[in-house]
């Protein structure tokens, strides 16, 4: 399902994803933390639950 923005702004749209709690989370994983697979994300010190792991990723994946 894809992702429906506020407007076509980049910007607005950036923080329409990035504004996210567990977005932030998980991309500092990845960035910082080196984090790349699922199992990676499950073992972390933030403990986000598996669903919203799952919901969060594919956001991810859906926006590139």
């Amino acid at each position: 399902m894809p992702q429906d923005f506020k407007c076509n702004c980049p910007f607005t749209s950036a923080l329409d994803i990035l504004g996210d709690k567990w977005i932030l989370v998980i991309v500092k994983q990845m960035l910082i933390e080196g984090k790349e697979t699922f199992k990676d994300f499950t073992e972390s010190e933030e403990a986000i639950a598996t669903n919203i792991l799952s919901s969060k990723l594919k956001l991810l994946e859906e926006v590139g």
